[in-house]
């Protein structure tokens, strides 16, 4: 079976995350075996610098709270940065804060026995701000949220209680929490398998709403922690040593939030991340139907934007293909895909308007040979040496 044949459930919230690993088959060369199916996961963004991501559950929040009504609305999954100050049983700030960066919201669900209360299941870099010579932690604590924004003088939102704020950190570097797993028969055997150290590699598959897969991860099966999930019912919370490599960079979270609810419909949506986000943003870009390639035509490149080299790549793919398809991530693959094997081969015009702009921005993008010569140039000489006439505007 393939990853496709386990991307759906029947719960609250959405399935993210299929764990699988590959099995041998003779007759197919992508099955696989499921190993559990996640409503999400932590760690695969993380730089080295913030080791700290851990799952928070704000309980007990009200409901029509600025924080509360920005986790449950639309596109409210990433909250951002937040400041968590610890407060006195009187409502007075205590000496204990702590920094939440990059809060992205798991769920939100009704507390249980507290009508127009919700807890809020969280992921957030955990930074604490501790000095010498403090008091104790208040004996019953309260809990309000603040935005970084110091022109916001309200605070976002309160809580009764924060599970997980005085958790000790894992014990790993950069592990990767899987979040309200359920576990396949295969999983389960794979805890009490040696407490679950296990050499073996699996692949972390990243579906967006629909099931379709958007990028597969490496990651060994070495589990150091299992436990109830904060989701409830029979789900686990699974870790997994980060043994891996090749995990997207911070700046990618946001880019795969944006597909997750599918594949961009209108160009030039890449256009305002930075290089890295550029990088995620295009390695999410398929090459499209190849079974009926056309040839000929005139396609207009939009250069306002291609200002890097992964810009540079995402306007031709646009340009040729449409939104969310790609003619390849780098000169090799450019050449290989104007070969064959996408929806159009050459040769075809390609009017590349506001050519200035790329000339300009990557003129530092060198590519060694003799002469040397620029990024742009060496595009140039591709598309040319293909088959595709190109007009500069």
């Amino acid at each position: 079976m393939r990853v496709a044949d386990f991307a759906s459930w029947e719960r609250e919230f959405p399935l993210r995350y299929v764990l699988v690993r590959e099995v041998d088959d003779e007759d197919d060369r992508e099955a696989v075996e499921l190993l559990g199916r996640c409503a999400d996961a932590e760690g695969l963004y993380l730089p080295h610098e913030y080791p700290d991501r851990t799952v928070l559950v704000l309980e007990g929040c009200p409901a029509d709270s600025p924080l509360a009504v920005m986790a449950a609305g639309p596109g409210g999954r990433q909250l951002g940065d937040l400041e968590l100050l610890v407060l006195e049983e009187n409502g007075d700030p205590s000496a204990y804060d702590y920094q939440l960066g990059g809060v992205s919201v798991v769920t939100v669900r009704p507390t249980a026995g507290a009508p127009g209360l919700v807890d809020l299941v969280v992921t957030a870099d955990h930074r604490d701000h501790p000095y010498e010579g403090r008091p104790r932690y208040p004996a019953r604590p309260g809990y309000a949220f603040w935005s970084p924004d110091r022109r916001i003088t309200e605070p976002l939102g309160h809580c009764r209680h924060v599970g997980g704020l005085l958790a000790r950190r894992p014990a790993r570097a950069d592990p990767i929490q899987l979040i309200g797993c359920e576990p396949a028969p295969a999983l389960l055997a794979l805890l009490t398998q040696r407490g679950g150290r296990n050499e073996e590699w699996g692949k972390l598959a990243a579906l967006d709403r629909s099931g379709r897969v958007m990028a597969t991860e490496e990651v060994m099966l070495h589990v150091t922690e299992a436990r109830p999930s904060v989701l409830g019912g029979p789900l686990l919370d699974v870790t997994l040593a980060d043994c891996g490599y090749g995990y997207p960079v911070l700046e990618g979270r946001p880019v795969r939030e944006r597909w997750f609810e599918g594949p961009p419909t209108e160009p030039n949506q890449w256009a305002q991340l930075d290089t890295w986000g550029r990088r995620e943003w295009l390695a999410l870009c398929r090459t499209g139907p190849s079974d009926s390639p056309r040839s000929g035509g005139t396609h207009h490149l939009d250069g306002r934007h291609v200002t890097d080299v992964p810009g540079l790549h995402l306007a031709i793919g646009e340009a040729v293909l449409g939104p969310g398809l790609e003619m390849g991530s780098n000169l090799f693959w450019l050449r290989d895909r104007l070969w064959g094997g996408t929806a159009v081969v050459s040769p075809f015009t390609l009017v590349w308007h506001d050519a200035e702009t790329a000339r300009r921005c990557l003129a530092g993008e060198i590519v060694g040979g003799d002469p040397v010569r620029s990024y742009f140039d060496v595009v140039l000489e591709v598309l040319a040496e293909r088959g595709v006439t190109v007009v500069l505007d």
